[in-house]
């Protein structure tokens, strides 16, 4: 992809890159592309004046996933990239893979080409932050794979259909990283509100039920936010304590668990993230002023 400036440096085996369909106009080029590394290694990857999207497809053979960068220095450290990444342009981003073959979507554009996008300032230098390693936004996963649907097979008005996909990403990237880092920015931190992206993230989290992914550090590290921090701005955006919100969401799960007749209480409770019985019926008592029995018993009449 000539819009991408790709050297290695740790490693003479610099990979080797097919592209199985492409869709290219003025302002962007988007590919699906398997590339494959015989060794580990340390590439530079410089996009210039574009900015990258990538999403990686099934086909992929890893182990684990590669590591990234936007600093060679600093004080930052390679990060775990994730299926959706974004690098804005002016950045210099650093890959670390291991020996694999990946298949990927990936997704080169110039926002200001992209039609009334022009009139807007892109500025991302500002707001580089290593969330953009693994995104974690459904809609733009959802955005990115229509375009890789739509480049693997053209439709009707195959290159207005992925102008509009793209002008929609760049919009949402732009709310994501720059409107809402420039709004954050004038507000005092006791204001200051958790992103929709932090939000949701945080009840994936919550919802998994494993304790190692619930303790209040863990949501704190996968926020990029100090624990006092986190606990704070969660009580601006929702009104709540965190452990209060936990709480919500495990008597959330149980009802919907008490729906099931085959269920023990029990096992309703342990699914639901309780240590034990006890605990859950004094907890659901509290909150809803039955018992799970009476309420399972309410519901099937």
């Amino acid at each position: 992809m000539n819009a991408i400036q790709y050297s290695e440096y740790d490693c003479e085996d610099t990979g080797r890159f097919l592209t199985e369909a492409c869709l290219a106009k003025q302002g962007f080029d988007i590919r699906v592309e398997r590339a494959q590394w015989s060794n580990a290694g340390t590439a530079l990857i410089d996009t210039g004046d574009n900015c990258l999207l990538r999403l990686m497809l099934p086909a992929s053979s890893q182990i684990k996933p590669n590591c990234g960068t936007f600093s060679n220095g600093g004080g930052r450290q390679f990060q775990p990239l994730g299926k959706l990444l974004f690098i804005p342009h002016g950045t210099e981003f650093h890959l670390r893979h291991d020996a694999c073959e990946q298949k990927a979507l990936v997704c080169v554009f110039d926002p200001a080409s992209l039609g009334v996008l022009g009139s807007y300032r892109w500025n991302w230098q500002d707001s580089v932050s290593e969330a953009m390693l693994n995104l974690q936004s459904g809609y733009l996963h959802a955005s990115l794979q229509r375009l890789a649907d739509e480049v693997s097979s053209p439709g009707f008005a195959s290159e207005l259909q992925t102008e509009c996909l793209l002008t929609s990403i760049a919009l949402d990237l732009r709310r994501e990283f720059i409107d809402g880092a420039r709004s954050a920015e004038t507000r005092s931190d006791h204001q200051r509100k958790l992103s929709p992206r932090q939000l949701n993230l945080l009840r994936e989290m919550l919802n998994e039920g494993e304790d190692e992914n619930r303790s209040l550090r863990r949501l704190a590290q996968a926020c990029e936010l100090p624990v006092r921090t986190l606990s704070t701005r969660f009580k601006n955006t929702t009104g709540m304590t965190l452990r209060h919100y936990a709480a919500q969401l495990r008597l959330e799960k149980a009802m919907a668990l008490l729906a099931n007749p085959r269920l023990l209480v029990k096992q309703v409770a342990y699914q639901a993230g309780f240590n034990n019985a006890a605990a859950f019926g004094a907890a659901f008592r509290k909150e809803l002023g039955v018992t799970p029995e009476e309420f399972r018993r309410q519901r099937q009449g």
